[in-house]
């Protein structure tokens, strides 16, 4: 007997790389737009965490002597959880068949519902195998996204969204999330930067090398009259911008109580806590 999953799998894999004129077409169909809304979108809330290393704290005098690093937010959150489930593959990058980030890095899932998540592709783990994975996923060159994500629980077949919190793991050239500037402003709008965290251009500084035009994963860098505009509607801060320029013309600021905000925002969105 073939297995939900299984057929989720199938389907992901043969329709990836068509999600880019899906997109597109939820932009000219409001029947359509409202369609996928009501199937994948309705209520996610989703945080793009920057590197560690591209922070910059934003803050003018006395700044702390310990600075919080956005790696705390899921770090926080896997400790607060009583299930936790590690994908043993990355579906976007398998689907992509990515050449440059390894497969085997996959989601990591919190709350009840990934207590629900089929055996065969990937198994509960602890806290500390949980952030283990992270880390190993930082030195890869991943970037983690975080939230309510109800498209996970669509494919995963795990039950209502507010029992499933999402942490994904995402390379420049595979994530799903590169539909973003094809999205309706309202479907787009459901993927955010890190609360408390912004991005700083320094006009000045930059040469208009492009270096950062080619990390953006959401198509959010122009380079025009010699110098890099960002478009800050489309910007998430994931900070890849920041780590490319060689010339400090990108920094990624974030205040001093961000981790703070961030899981404040998360906590009511999937109660991690919560027993089956």
């Amino acid at each position: 007997m073939v297995a939900f999953t299984d057929i989720s799998i199938r389907i992901i894999k043969l329709t990836f790389k068509e999600r880019f004129k899906l997109a597109r077409l939820a932009r000219r169909s409001k029947i359509f737009k409202r369609m996928i809304h009501k199937l994948f979108f309705e209520g996610d809330d989703i945080q793009v965490l920057p590197r560690d290393e591209t922070i910059n704290l934003n803050v003018k005098v006395n700044p702390p002597s310990f600075s919080p690093l956005p790696s705390q937010v899921l770090k926080e959150m896997i400790s607060k959880s009583r299930y936790i489930f590690k994908m043993d593959f990355c579906i976007c990058r398998v689907s992509s068949d990515c050449r440059d980030y390894p497969h085997e890095l996959g989601c990591i899932f919190l709350g009840k519902g990934a207590n629900r998540i089929p055996g065969k592709v990937g198994r509960l783990v602890s806290k500390e195998e949980a952030i283990r994975h992270i880390e190993e996923c930082e030195k890869a060159g991943l970037v983690h996204i975080i939230g309510r994500n109800k498209i996970d629980t669509v494919w995963l077949n795990t039950g209502p969204k507010e029992e499933l919190l999402s942490i994904c793991n995402c390379c420049p050239c595979c994530c799903l999330w590169k539909m973003i500037p094809d999205l309706p402003d309202e479907l787009a709008e459901s993927m955010t930067p890190m609360s408390g965290v912004k991005l700083e251009f320094i006009q000045e500084n930059c040469i208009g090398c492009g270096n950062c035009l080619e990390k953006c994963f959401v198509k959010a860098i122009k380079i025009k009259n010699g110098k890099a505009q960002i478009d800050n509607r489309l910007c998430k801060c994931c900070g890849r911008c920041a780590m490319e320029c060689e010339n400090n013309a990108i920094r990624v600021l974030m205040d001093h109580d961000a981790v703070k905000r961030a899981i404040e925002r998360l906590e009511p969105l999937v109660d991690v806590k919560a027993k089956m």
